[in-house]
């Protein structure tokens, strides 16, 4: 291996595994399901109602300002909320099914099995790191066909911290023996993986498919718009 990067951590949800993708297809299910179509006028108003809050609601579980418990029922019950409506019964399903449905997808982003298959083939150690909730997180990496590509998983639920927290990067880095020179974070997500990495003090490439060219602070190492790009890197 000629690159200084040897620690490889990526990661999981809209990095390797589309999240995006699969979470429409999980939700779309369960809207005619539970005919969700009595209090919106399509899956759309009430996919675009959902993902814009949920996203809001992971940057606060992220930072520590809401808990779990919250976060699993606030984000199904703002958009009956935002339309005037009312189905207890029906959020407490989707609360459980949705999780569910959710783990049975396996959507992956472009290049994501062939870049690890490069990079395991040039002898890095790689890793998942994420936030996501951990009994989920174990069964949407298992039936990704994935799993056997990493040395190890961290996840937020099981260290006790979360990214963009410098206390998450400092534990994968000494659990894992890896060097800060010789390692890289991979993340689409700038606030926990990007900001997270560089006040940690590890090099990072910044996954964003649409990236425009605006500037960003911190400025990540790299800015990959598919994940093949790496090969330049690794």
């Amino acid at each position: 291996m000629t690159n200084k990067y040897r620690h490889i951590f990526f990661d999981w949800d809209n990095t390797l595994w589309d999240f995006s993708a699969n979470s429409e297809k999980a939700l779309s299910v369960l809207f005619s399901m539970y005919r969700f179509e009595r209090f919106f006028k399509d899956f759309e108003t009430f996919h675009k109602i959902y993902s814009e809050y949920n996203a809001l609601l992971w940057e606060d579980y992220a930072a520590g300002k809401i808990k779990r418990e919250f976060l699993e029922t606030e984000r199904f019950e703002h958009p009956f909320r935002v339309v005037g409506a009312r189905d207890e019964e029906a959020v407490e399903a989707l609360k459980t099914k949705y999780l569910e449905l959710l783990g049975r997808q396996t959507v992956l982003r472009p290049g994501a099995k062939e870049i690890l298959e490069y990079l395991k083939g040039k002898g890095c150690k790689l890793y998942i790191i994420s936030n996501g909730f951990s009994a989920v997180q174990h069964i949407k990496i298992g039936n990704s066909g994935l799993q056997h590509y990493f040395d190890r998983i961290y996840l937020s639920e099981d260290i006790k911290e979360h990214k963009p927290k410098r206390a998450f990067f400092d534990y994968m880095l000494k659990s894992s023996n890896a060097r800060k020179r010789e390692s890289l974070v991979v993340g689409d997500n700038f606030t926990a993986d990007i900001t997270g990495s560089v006040n940690a003090g590890i090099d990072c490439a910044y996954y964003a498919p649409d990236y425009n060219g605006e500037p960003l602070t911190p400025m990540p190492n790299y800015i990959i718009k598919n994940l093949l790009e790496l090969k330049e890197l690794i």
